[in-house]
């Protein structure tokens, strides 16, 4: 049951990896277009500002939520590195118990005011901004979800391998 458990993780994480790829390259293609158009053709091209910032906020959102682990995030650790290993755990619970708590408490309210923009849109394609910004949301409920898991692992008699 591990093995299936582990093959269909490493099948989502690639499948997460492969989106978050091809997002940049959207947003890659999106921006030499505008770039052609306007030099070549003389047009500003609306549009391809648009998508790029959509799929870029999309892009980031999204690898922060399931491409990027935990350990590869940007942190302030010069302290806590010097700690030991007790210390050190006692650290990351905190970090952890702060960070996704302050998620899980203000995830009613995201996902409220992201199903209020339904009635807004992008000035040039329309889109609905419920959609544009449901990212956030998607990557608030990995963040909680990624805390829980954290914990749960700090708080085993295998501690040691998670810090």
């Amino acid at each position: 049951m591990n093995r299936i458990c582990a093959a269909a993780w490493r099948v989502a994480a690639g499948g997460a990896s492969l989106a978050a790829s091809l997002m940049f390259v959207c947003v890659f293609l999106a921006f030499i277009y505008k770039i052609v158009m306007r030099y070549a053709a003389g047009d500003a091209v609306a549009w391809a500002d648009e998508i790029s910032v959509v799929l870029f906020v999309w892009m980031i959102f999204w690898a922060n939520a399931f491409v990027v682990e935990d350990r590869r995030q940007i942190r302030f650790d010069l302290v806590v590195r010097l700690l030991p290993p007790q210390w050190r755990r006692a650290a990351a619970i905190v970090r952890l118990l702060i960070v996704g708590g302050l998620f899980a408490w203000a995830l009613p309210g995201m996902i409220d005011y992201i199903a209020f923009l339904w009635r807004e849109r992008t000035p040039v394609l329309s889109l609905r901004l419920d959609f544009v910004y449901s990212c956030f949301a998607i990557f608030a409920v990995a963040v909680v979800l990624r805390s829980v898991i954290a914990l749960v692992q700090l708080l085993r008699p295998h501690w040691r391998q998670h810090v």
